[in-house]
């Protein structure tokens, strides 16, 4: 495992995270409250939410550390009980276009209330029965409560879990944001404007006008036409190639995502979510008590849903004077 951090106090505050595939020990999928998100629409964009569904979505949200317990890589107090990583994955239960897949869960498929799942197939974070983490595409199939891959096969017969992210690396070249673009539901991942602003609310409403048959093109002319600035916005991101999974929280385009995921090697990547969602939770941090490491400036702590990376080896090692870590080979 490698760990780079850039901070660079109002500038940057990048994460770089490489696991190698032969430390990985496993993985875990968590979405908490999992029955009351489902019957919620998360976070509407195109529509104002209404009292109840916006205290439901906030009321659903737990902290990472929550997660954790429930997962048992935390015990009660909070302390860390597993050699593991854990990122965020709040896109999922929040945003339309998020669905995951879990084996052991009833139903199997995960989506919110009123998602309109506009791709059939989409780009899924996968975990292996075996315990391989992967990225593929899956056709969404809800009548049958089930994933299948590009060759028709039931997915599910061979993944343990899997979540929606857009594909911004593929086949190691970086996405063109225009094959991307309407799949952030959240337009503001994508352009730069304040709805808390008369001309910002107005960009707000003609790109979400007429949701969601209209949707793709209205976000290209906001931003080939209308002018409409391209966001720069912290962005959360798994990479992979055939030695390690890379974990990414930066800021940029979604380009300069992709382009930062291509640079650190992997050979296909995701973004998973964004903006004051970002956080890394490390089993070392605070004398192995386990804690988060750079978070986002605007961090909020409760959130819907959480990837748990569990490495081999035990939690913590009484090594002689003069070493700092062993060797799990």
């Amino acid at each position: 495992m490698r760990l780079e951090i850039t901070r660079i106090e109002g500038r940057r505050n990048d994460l770089l995270l490489r696991l190698d595939r032969a430390e990985l020990n496993g993985s875990q999928l968590s979405v908490v409250n999992r029955d009351r998100l489902m019957a919620l629409p998360g976070m509407p964009r195109h529509r104002d939410a209404s009292a109840a569904e916006a205290q439901g979505i906030a009321d659903a949200k737990l902290p990472i550390e929550a997660h954790l317990e429930r997962l048992g890589v935390v015990d009660g107090d909070g302390l860390a009980r597993r050699r593991a990583i854990a990122i965020s994955n709040r896109n999922l239960g929040t945003n339309h276009g998020h669905v995951a897949w879990q084996r052991g869960e009833q139903p199997r498929l995960f989506r919110i209330l009123e998602d309109p799942i506009g791709a059939t197939v989409a780009s899924f974070l996968a975990a292996g029965r075996g315990g391989a983490i992967g990225i593929e595409d899956f056709a969404v199939d809800v009548a049958n409560d089930r994933l299948a891959d590009t060759n028709g096969r039931d997915a599910g017969e061979r993944i343990e879990w899997a979540t929606v992210g857009q594909r911004v690396v593929r086949d190691g070249k970086v996405t063109p944001i225009e094959e991307i673009a309407a799949q952030f539901y959240d337009v503001r991942h994508v352009l730069a404007f304040d709805p808390k602003h008369e001309a910002g609310e107005r960009i707000r409403q003609a790109i979400y006008h007429g949701y969601p048959e209209t949707y793709a093109g209205n976000v290209r002319r906001a931003w080939r036409e209308l002018g409409v600035p391209r966001a720069r916005y912290v962005h959360n991101a798994v990479g992979v190639n055939g030695r390690e999974v890379i974990v990414l929280q930066r800021e940029g385009t979604v380009e300069e995502i992709g382009q930062a995921l291509l640079d650190a090697g992997a050979d296909d990547g995701v973004i998973l979510d964004n903006g004051g969602s970002v956080v890394c939770w490390v089993w070392w941090a605070n004398t192995y008590r386990g804690g988060i490491i750079s978070p986002t400036v605007d961090y909020r702590p409760p959130g819907t849903s959480a990837i748990v990376f569990e490495l081999k080896g035990p939690l913590n090692v009484e090594m002689p004077g003069g070493s700092v870590s062993y060797s799990t080979y």
